[in-house]
């Protein structure tokens, strides 16, 4: 079977490619052949398909210039591609595809492409990775909080909020293509839509996607390799993006009422400096940060906490963090919101705590950093959960399983 994996990049880039990768080496360990389609990229991982990759196209180099060409050539560039229409069709005519998986292509490839495997007769899957489908700032976010105004079509309200990068300009595009897309049928055509979680699931069914087409399988990780640790050397970590929608300043108003209990932080992001600057305008003592880590080096810092805190702010859909969390035996405090309440089983794998509730975090915090043996208890469940629920055989099977269905109805 070849399988074409349409995704914006093809090098590590967050953790939507975490997921790319690792699905791709659980399909080509089970001979499952992997045809990628991206954009062009310095970084991108050699392959013998990237002739066929669309140009790059630099945003945030086209935004700094705000002229009448450069939002002419973001509107052609990011809401339809005729360039990967003809770079699709080509790959297609010099190469055997069975089956495609969608995963992040708009403003790259965008939803155009999918007329040209529709007219192929390919089945389309799309992994569902983030909120793009039905809310044109992609995150549920307008000013860094959670809004739904653009229920039921009213896109219009992206603009009048300027939720895109707080800019009239940026979300009028996102707001124009939303309307183009909930006009023309490509979204309807997609044979099969997999979610991460069933938060993300019921959203997009209650914002009009077909129940019969909305499968959940959870992110696969693979932590046979990973030797859990179900104790700690007596401090907390937060570790990913440093970003406003992750509840940073949440956590650090929990972390100043809890002065002897102390947060290690892991990460880079837009609110680093700001994070770092409000910390030590505040006296707070008890956080330390630590830069990016990646590898080994931060597997070490992980494997020694006690356990990991989340306060994410945003409908996360299935964060990696928890995953790896879990890997390593490390019960997980988050906030009870989207995915986040799928993957935390509460009081058995961590806690859920109320979302913008410093109190609430820090009490939870506190609760169980004192309580070792109910940190290690919990260290087990989550090693557990993640081996039944997300291992890489239960996603394998369950995905194949639907390949193969597909390819039986289009013979």
């Amino acid at each position: 079977m070849n399988l074409l994996m349409v995704n914006a990049t093809w090098y590590p880039s967050g953790g939507d490619w975490t997921y790319i990768d690792s699905i791709c080496r659980i399909y080509e360990q089970n001979g499952i052949k992997i045809i990628p389609f991206a954009m062009k990229h310095e970084r991108n991982f050699e392959t013998p398909y990237s002739k066929y990759f669309v140009e790059n196209v630099d945003y945030k180099e086209l935004n700094k210039d705000k002229s009448l060409k450069n939002g002419l050539r973001v509107l052609t560039k990011s809401i339809f591609s005729i360039e990967a229409q003809k770079k699709l069709e080509l790959l297609l005519s010099e190469n055997d595809v069975n089956i495609v998986q969608l995963n992040n292509i708009h403003n790259v490839q965008t939803p155009s492409i999918i007329p040209v495997l529709k007219k192929k007769k390919i089945p389309i899957v799309w992994r569902v990775l983030d909120y793009k489908l039905i809310c044109p700032n992609r995150t549920f976010l307008s000013n860094d909080t959670i809004c739904e105004s653009c229920f039921k079509t009213k896109y219009y309200n992206c603009t009048l909020k300027k939720c895109k990068k707080q800019s009239v300009l940026a979300s009028m595009v996102a707001s124009l293509e939303s309307y183009v897309y909930s006009l023309l049928p490509y979204y309807n055509q997609v044979d099969q839509y997999l979610f991460q979680s069933e938060f993300t699931r019921d959203q997009f069914i209650k914002y009009g996607f077909d129940p019969a087409k909305a499968a959940i399988i959870e992110n696969p990780y693979d932590a046979v390799a990973v030797d859990p640790n179900y104790s700690g050397n007596n401090y907390i970590l937060y570790f990913g993006r440093i970003s406003s929608e992750k509840g940073m300043t949440t956590l650090y108003e929990a972390m100043r009422l809890i002065p002897d209990i102390k947060l290690k932080i892991i990460g880079d992001g837009t609110a680093l400096e700001e994070g770092i600057n409000y910390v030590k305008d505040l006296g707070i003592n008890n956080i330390e940060f630590l830069g990016p880590m990646w590898g080994k080096e931060l597997e070490v810092v992980l494997s020694a906490c006690d356990f990991v805190v989340l306060p994410s702010e945003w409908y996360d859909p299935s964060p990696y963090v928890v995953l790896q969390s879990y890997s390593f035996g490390k019960p997980v405090i988050a906030t009870r919101i989207g995915g986040l309440q799928d993957m935390i089983i509460h009081d058995k794998t961590g806690k859920l705590v109320e979302i913008k509730n410093s109190k609430d975090l820090s009490s939870s915090i506190s609760t169980l950093f004192n309580d070792k043996q109910m940190i290690s208890e919990f260290g087990k469940n989550a090693r557990a959960l993640l081996l039944e629920k997300y291992s890489t055989n239960r996603y394998f099977d369950f995905t194949k399983s639907i390949f193969d269905k597909l390819l039986t109805k289009h013979i």
